[in-house]
C-alpha cells in the first residue's frame, strides 16, 4: 500500500491557487508500522476559538516568515505535537481546498517514524491518535449529510472512530488522498452532484 501511495503521489500534479491571500495547510501524517499504514491525527484544544474539540490534521495559518507552504505545515506540526521536520519524508501533495474560514488550505502526505510519540502542545492539542487507513475504505464507518447555503449545497462526510468523529475538511482530505494515492472509489457519493467539487471550488477565486 505505502508503495502505491509513494508511486501515484510522486507523479500527481495538483492545481496551485496563487491567488488567495489567507493560506494554511496541514500535514497529513502516514505511519507505517507491521505492513500496516496508519494515519495520525489531533484533537484540537476545547479553548481554541476556532474548531474547539475537532479532529483535524497537524498544521494552521501561514506565517509571513514561511518561505512557502510546506514550510508552514512542518513547523505548525512541530509546534503542536513535537514533530521535527527533519523525520518526515513528504510523499506528495494533494488538491488545496477552502476552509470554514474561507482560507486556502494546502495538504501534504508525509511520512514519519514508525516509533514517533507525540508531545502534543496542551494550549492548542487535547490528544493524538492513529487509525489505520484502510478503516476509511468501509463504507459501514461512514456516513453524510447534506448541508445547504445560499448559494449551494455540500456532502459533510463523517467517520465514527472509537468515539472519534473525523468529519468536514478532514474527512474530505482522507477521502481524496484515497483517491489520488491508492485510486480509491467508494460505493457512496463523494460529491454533491449538483454543485462543483471542492477541488474545482478552490481554483475558483
Amino acid at each position: 500500500m505505502l508503495k502505491k501511495i509513494r508511486q501515484r503521489l510522486n507523479v500527481f500534479q495538483p492545481k496551485n491557487n496563487p491567488n488567495f491571500q489567507r493560506r494554511a495547510s496541514v500535514l497529513i501524517p502516514l505511519i507505517e508500522i507491521r505492513g500496516e499504514i496508519f494515519v495520525l491525527f489531533t484533537v484540537r484544544s476545547k479553548h481554541l476559538r476556532s474548531h474547539p474539540g475537532q479532529v483535524s490534521f497537524p498544521g494552521g495559518k501561514q506565517d509571513y516568515q514561511d518561505s512557502n507552504s510546506l514550510e508552514t505545515a512542518l513547523r505548525e506540526t512541530d509546534e503542536e505535537i513535537g514533530l521535527n521536520p527533519e523525520k518526515v519524508e513528504i510523499l506528495g501533495r494533494i488538491d488545496q481546498i477552502i476552509s470554514l474560514y474561507n482560507y486556502l488550505v494546502t495538504p501534504f502526505v508525509g511520512l514519519i517514524p514508525s516509533d514517533f510519540s507525540p508531545n502534543p502542545n496542551l494550549d492548542e492539542i487535547e490528544e493524538v491518535f492513529k487509525v489505520p487507513l484502510s478503516f476509511f475504505m468501509k463504507s459501514n464507518n461512514h456516513w453524510s449529510e447534506e448541508y445547504e447555503s445560499s448559494s449551494s449545497k455540500v456532502l459533510i462526510h463523517h467517520f465514527d472512530f472509537d468515539g472519534f468523529d473525523i468529519w468536514g475538511l478532514t474527512a474530505k482530505l482522507i477521502l481524496r488522498l484515497l483517491d489520488i494515492g491508492l485510486g480509491y472509489a467508494p460505493d457512496f457519493q463523494v460529491h454533491h452532484p449538483d454543485f462543483p467539487t471542492w477541488m474545482e471550488r478552490a481554483q475558483e477565486n
